[in-house]
């Protein structure tokens, strides 16, 4: 290791999608190929080894062709004849660890519109709940409802109503950030958590999606098109919340106030 000389077998050329002849590994050369991401996890574990004799991770690389592979690594430096060389062997696990994403991703998401399920959710609702009370971050909690969803598919077909879900969905895609949760939490009903918002710019956001899909027309057949409206309800952390569910009821109710005031609206529990 004091050297910093590095010998690889063939099989860790091919992993690494490089040449034999062209490639000169090191730690240096190493490093450059894992993902920006990964990098710091893999340098903190080298730092580690010679206190511990061991290493032990799994990391991504960027191959020179640009494509990802995961790559799972165990070494040691316990050699009893030369305690100052680090052995290794390394795997490339890529199509596991995507396998073992996809199944993550799985039972994390609703299968229809690709949002997160209520599970997950409630638990990402939990988290940052945890987090407001530790450190006071704001975030505000916006509950969705699709108006008259059941006259939908009543009238147009299961069918038709999926792809009511699925458009609501994409333009969530595209209207949220990425940092902010949004979930579909059964039937016609999605709910968001905007961490680090506030409900003024919350409520604007929710004001721009009411719009948007009420603008939007849904082609039953070839003669006949019909429109949807969506009414939200908006509820922030407060101080005397005792707990997530809290926070839910608000929101909950801030809904409940707009589908009996005319629905098609958008509701922020300060305002009444």
């Amino acid at each position: 290791m004091s050297t910093g000389v590095v010998y690889w077998s063939d099989v860790v050329y091919d992993i690494f999608g490089v040449d034999r002849a062209a490639f000169t590994p090191s730690c240096t050369a190493f490093l450059r190929m894992v993902y920006p991401q990964d990098r710091a996890k893999v340098e903190k574990k080298l730092a580690q080894l010679r206190d511990n004799g061991y290493y032990e991770i799994t990391y991504r690389i960027t191959l020179p062709s640009g494509d990802i592979r995961w790559l799972h690594e165990i070494a040691d430096n316990t050699a009893p004849d030369d305690p100052d060389t680090l052995v290794g062997t390394v795997r490339d696990i890529t199509v596991f660890k995507e396998l073992e994403l996809k199944l993550r991703k799985q039972t994390i998401t609703d299968h229809l519109t690709g949002l997160f399920n209520r599970r997950y959710f409630m638990k990402r609702l939990t988290q940052t709940f945890a987090l407001y009370q530790r450190n006071g971050q704001q975030a505000v909690v916006m509950l969705l409802d699709i108006d008259h969803f059941k006259a939908v598919n009543d009238t147009y077909g299961h069918a038709m109503g999926d792809q009511v879900l699925m458009r609501l969905a994409d333009l969530f895609k595209e209207r949220f950030r990425q940092t902010d949760v949004v979930g579909r939490l059964g039937g016609e009903e999605f709910a968001v958590l905007l961490v680090d918002s506030c409900l003024e710019d919350a409520a604007g956001v929710a004001e721009e999606i009411r719009g948007a899909l009420a603008g939007m027309e849904f082609h039953a057949n070839v003669d006949e098109t019909f429109r949807v409206s969506v009414t939200c309800g908006l509820a922030g952390f407060a101080e005397d919340d005792a707990s997530e569910y809290s926070i839910l009821k608000r929101a909950d109710d801030s809904l409940y106030l707009g589908k009996q005031s005319g629905r098609n609206q958008v509701v922020v529990e300060s305002f009444y």
